[in-house]
């Protein structure tokens, strides 16, 4: 954790799994209830976002691939993703699935330059060693956020519900509408839930999204101070250790940086050799 860059991809990587886990876990039940799909046809509406989230993916992995630069794409993905929060926040009763795709959609372009990105870095900041340890810690931190996410914006959606229904029905018709849970307000597939149970399950949902924006802003501020190292070419370990203060490494900043790093490897493959050699 004294590694700035793996640091930053851990706590990025919380937010993303608390506001982006936490947050779509919602949305079939919006989709099913609010909105009349299916329960299979819910999870075909969720295509936008991980038809998004497939081709930044796609392209941030070329980009990086050809340039060896990847310090803009965990903002830019911030941005989308904290763009997409806002706009499912705004969702309502009388929200179209189209305008929910076009949502999803923005949502799905943020996690794709994010999601692999911030792994990339996190294995590319540390020593060779540390991989396997860096791959790791990366996805538990963002496994552990979405557990996180769920349980928090649970809470925040069932509070909003309940309060709602309360002030639309009554306390005690609220109590029994919101026993079950909201697995409970999903219904069979065509059953039309009255118009105050819709709205309240539309307004809790949005009260969800609306606090994982908060979250979701401080991806792309974090993302500011991740620090440039040169993406690594061979076997020999890449030293994150100096990087300068402008965010890029002293090789990177060298006019043959390629031609320093090139003898770098070779010397560090070299003595590697010479250990291997004096232990046999």
């Amino acid at each position: 954790f004294r590694n700035r860059n793996f640091a930053l991809t851990s706590v990025i990587g919380f937010l993303v799994g608390f506001a982006m886990f936490g947050a779509i876990s919602y949305l079939p039940l919006y989709q099913q209830t609010v909105q009349g799909a299916s329960a299979t046809n819910s999870g075909l509406l969720l295509l936008p976002m991980m038809a998004g989230l497939l081709v930044t993916s796609l392209i941030a992995g070329q980009l990086i691939t050809r340039t060896g630069r990847y310090k803009a794409y965990p903002v830019i993905g911030g941005v989308l993703m904290t763009v997409g929060m806002v706009l499912l926040a705004l969702m309502g009763v009388h929200t179209s699935k189209l305008s929910t795709s076009l949502a999803m959609l923005v949502l799905g372009l943020g996690m794709g330059f994010l999601m692999q990105t911030t792994m990339l870095i996190a294995q590319n900041s540390v020593q060779q060693r540390d991989i396997g340890v860096a791959s790791s810690a990366s996805t538990f931190f963002r496994s552990i956020g979405g557990s996180f996410g769920v349980s928090l914006f649970g809470a925040i959606f069932n509070h909003t519900l309940t309060s709602s229904l309360t002030a639309s029905v009554g306390a005690t018709a609220a109590a029994k509408l919101t026993a079950g849970g909201a697995s409970s307000l999903s219904g069979a597939a065509g059953v039309k839930l009255p118009l105050p149970v819709l709205s309240g399950i539309a307004d809790g949902i949005s009260n969800v999204f609306f606090w994982a924006t908060f979250l979701a802003v401080v991806v792309p501020v974090l993302a500011i101070f991740i620090k440039h190292v040169v993406l690594r070419s061979g076997p020999a370990p890449v030293d994150a250790s100096g990087p300068s203060s402008d965010g890029s490494s002293s090789v990177a900043s060298s006019p043959a940086g390629s031609s320093v790093a090139g003898s770098s490897s070779a010397a560090v493959s070299a003595a590697d050799r010479e250990r291997a050699a004096a232990s046999a």
